[in-house]
């Protein structure tokens, strides 16, 4: 196998590297390390697999990168603008005793004033979840990934022997009870990838790794998810709501004001999850951004997947793809229609990697050495992150 040409400014993370990053508290600091690691575990994969097929971290890098947008809510200040854009149109609509118990205050500034009030909150326990989820997945892949650099670098790399030593930190059985199966799995593909010279074999071997470890993190990452999408907009805007009217002199009672405003509130909260899973179904990558309620877009105006992926082949691959893609060997469909729905999330995940496999872009770094510098000292760079 050629050498990697890919630069290399830093050195592959150690395990001590890792779990120190996966301690860390700072939501914001570790979510910029675990994505810078990503990046420097993908290069320094080259080293087993070659420079043409990525392996799953070329994904996982942007995929952290984005997660950082929620976890610093940089996108807070889009999503309030365009819900009180939504609340204008809701506002316009009301009429009987929501709008009479509201008056001229509340339908001109006060339940602007509200949400404005809520939304942040409602931000906070977003960017809690997205940070779970980051540091879950870190956790549990950072020191996979490292092993498998540590042992499959050795003279006997393709052998029995090293890949036990790789596995054997693994827990065996199904993902839902805990278990590792799907890793253990995973760590056999990139071995058998390591041993072809043939192209399109190796590919699938890769694509299969990368799925597989995919498929396995998606299960880890469903709790996380949903209470993403599951933000408490409704009892946050009914109880401020509530108070402020207390302040202006209001003495109905409460279940008589939770009656009323339940509406408003339930239609405010299905804007927000509209607005809010609309941003999160997005995929920052280092030449687009991906719309993840849309169907994957081909990296070619020639075909949908890298000619070594355009027909599969390998038998557990076919298997893989028959239980989680919905239409195989064409990205059309592979839009996502409720990220909450692990087989949704699948759908679309397994037609990014696969088109995305050969692109060299993945190796983009995601941070200049400045702003790398800067969070290694422990402090939040400059600049678009």
């Amino acid at each position: 196998m050629a050498p990697s040409t890919l630069p290399r400014p830093w050195l592959p993370p150690t395990h001590a590297e890792v779990e120190a990053i996966s301690r860390m508290e700072d939501g914001v600091l570790r979510n910029l390390h675990i994505t810078h690691t990503y990046h420097v575990l993908v290069v320094s994969f080259t080293d087993l697999l070659g420079e043409t097929d990525v392996g799953w971290c070329g994904v996982a890098t942007w995929a952290s990168k984005t997660a950082g947008t929620f976890i610093r809510k940089d996108v807070m200040p889009a999503l309030l603008r365009d819900l009180l854009a939504r609340t204008d149109g809701i506002l316009r609509t009301l009429v009987g005793v929501q709008a009479q118990l509201l008056g001229a205050w509340g339908l001109s500034t006060g339940v602007f004033s509200v949400v404005s009030r809520v939304v942040e909150p409602v931000m906070d326990a977003v960017a809690k979840q997205v940070a779970l989820g980051n540091r879950i997945v870190f956790q549990e892949l950072g020191p996979l990934y490292v092993s498998m650099l540590e042992h499959f670098s050795k003279p006997d790399a393709t052998s029995p022997a090293a890949l036990e030593r790789v596995v054997s930190r693994l827990k065996p059985g199904p993902v839902e009870a805990g278990g590792q199966d799907l890793l253990i799995q995973a760590v056999r593909a990139y071995q058998e990838a390591m041993r072809t010279t043939h192209p399109k074999r190796r590919a699938e071997w890769v694509f299969l790794a990368n799925a597989l470890v995919g498929y396995h993190e998606q299960v880890r990452l469903q709790e996380p998810i949903v209470g993403a999408l599951r933000a408490p907009l409704k009892e946050l805007f009914l109880g401020h709501l509530l108070d402020a009217l207390r302040a202006r002199g209001s003495r109905m009672p409460e279940t008589w004001l939770l009656a009323a405003f339940t509406p408003l509130a339930e239609r405010l909260e299905r804007c927000w999850r509209e607005l809010s899973t609309r941003a999160l179904m997005t995929l920052e990558l280092p030449d687009r951004t991906l719309r993840l309620g849309q169907d994957v877009p081909a990296l070619t105006p020639t075909g949908d997947f890298p000619p070594d992926l355009l027909r599969l082949e390998h038998p557990e691959l076919l298997s893989l793809m028959k239980k989680l893609d919905r239409t195989p060997d064409d990205t059309a469909g592979s839009a996502a229609r409720d990220w909450g729905s692990l087989h949704d999330r699948m759908n679309l995940i397994v037609d990014v990697f696969r088109c995305r496999q050969q692109d060299r872009g993945l190796y983009t770094p995601p941070f200049t050495p400045k702003q790398v510098e800067a969070f290694q000292q422990g402090r939040v760079p400059q600049g678009r992150l």
